[in-house]
């Protein structure tokens, strides 16, 4: 029994995986697995999705690349994020593809893939308009011209990432960064190049922009059934694209003592609230070291039998109060939902992320990894 614990639902994340894969067929299925697979747990969500067949994984850090592997010794596993050169080594090792964009990365990549007497597949990521990782179209022959000279390192991948893909309602951005895109992997290919991997199709354009697909196709927070935009579930309803979502995550916590307090009682620090009438507190052993967000101080509400209880006062460290009055029976150590479904109630990471002046994507990613993840 834990007093704090994410349940990840199976079928929800296999059915999400399935209706994802109806829509990009054709097209290899990369489950994006960083920021411990958006909050729900790597390893217990790479369990569950290779089960399924999927063969390729996202990550941003090299050691959850290394983690991975010692589990799917065949798996693709592309390092999306930033890897030390320190760390090249690692790569070279346990065969994982590394995103670059540079000489620097490029040249070290020759050097220590050369020591070792073998082959280091990368993927170049294309600046096309989100001015984060890339190189810059005006920077390309002489990257390529570098790879040229290399006979360890072979461009396995190619992609780009989109800026603002998830405002369906003015595409056009989203189409000159596809358009950029196009232009870097044709003059990849006129200086010899044939990289297997051309991707830089996110949830939002698995979704609604099929053209995007291309041949590998990299569905992050969608896999974990949450939307990646308001109007990106708008567009598909109003599509009738076959999509149904299933959220993956419940968060839940228990009840760890109730008190009776009178009217003009203040509760947690700072003394920002006093209950306007006699009053039952609820006490929760979660709070913002947990990955509950103190901007849900005062505006946050979780579930208790089936009813929604206010979050009272200011968040702490490990700590919350709710409001548990219009409960008929509290007993000690009966859960209490933050997130997910409770009888007719739910509170989703969407509506969390609304109050706290957010997205979903931080509302669960920045739940506490330490946290047990139990599958359900």
């Amino acid at each position: 029994m834990y007093r704090t614990w994410i349940e990840i639902d199976e079928q929800a994340l296999v059915t999400n995986i399935k209706t994802l894969r109806s829509l990009s067929e054709g097209a290899r299925f990369c489950a994006i697995v960083k920021a411990n697979a958006y909050g729900h747990g790597l390893k217990e969500v790479a369990q569950i999705v290779s089960r399924v067949g999927v063969t390729a994984f996202g990550v941003d850090h090299i050691d959850d690349a290394i983690l991975l592997r010692e589990r799917f010794p065949s798996a693709l596993i592309i390092v999306l994020g930033y890897t030390l050169f320190e760390r090249f080594g690692d790569a070279v090792h346990h065969n994982i593809e590394l995103t670059l964009y540079d000489k620097e990365g490029i040249a070290h990549a020759e050097r220590m893939a050369a020591s070792a007497a073998t082959l280091l597949r990368v993927h170049l990521k294309l600046e096309t308009g989100t001015t984060r990782q890339g190189v810059m179209s005006e920077d390309m022959l002489d990257l390529l011209l570098e790879l040229k000279r290399c006979s360890h390192v072979q461009i396995s991948g190619v992609s780009t990432h989109f800026a603002n893909i998830e405002d369906t309602s003015d595409p056009q951005y989203a189409s000159e960064q596809f358009s950029r895109f196009l232009a870097g992997i044709e003059q990849i290919r006129t200086e010899g190049f044939d990289p297997e991997h051309i991707h830089c199709a996110c949830s939002a354009a698995v979704l609604v922009y099929p053209q995007t697909h291309q041949t590998l196709v990299r569905p992050g927070i969608a896999l974990y059934g949450l939307w990646p935009s308001a109007l990106v579930e708008q567009t598909v309803r109003k599509q009738n694209i076959s999509c149904d979502l299933r959220p993956v995550l419940r968060w839940k916590t228990r009840i760890a003592q109730v008190k009776s307090v009178r009217t003009g009682t203040p509760v947690g620090y700072g003394l920002t609230v006093r209950m306007k009438q006699r009053s039952r507190v609820g006490i929760l052993p979660v709070g913002y070291w947990d990955g509950y967000d103190r901007s849900l101080s005062g505006v946050g509400e979780v579930l208790v039998s089936g009813q929604r209880c206010p979050v009272l006062g200011r968040i702490c460290m490990n700590m919350m109060m709710i409001d548990v009055s219009n409960v008929p029976k509290v007993e000690k150590e009966q859960p209490v939902t933050l997130i997910g479904v409770d009888g007719r109630h739910e509170i989703s990471a969407a509506e969390l992320a609304m109050k706290a002046q957010t997205i979903p994507y931080e509302i669960v990613s920045r739940i506490n990894a330490i946290l047990p993840r139990v599958v359900v």
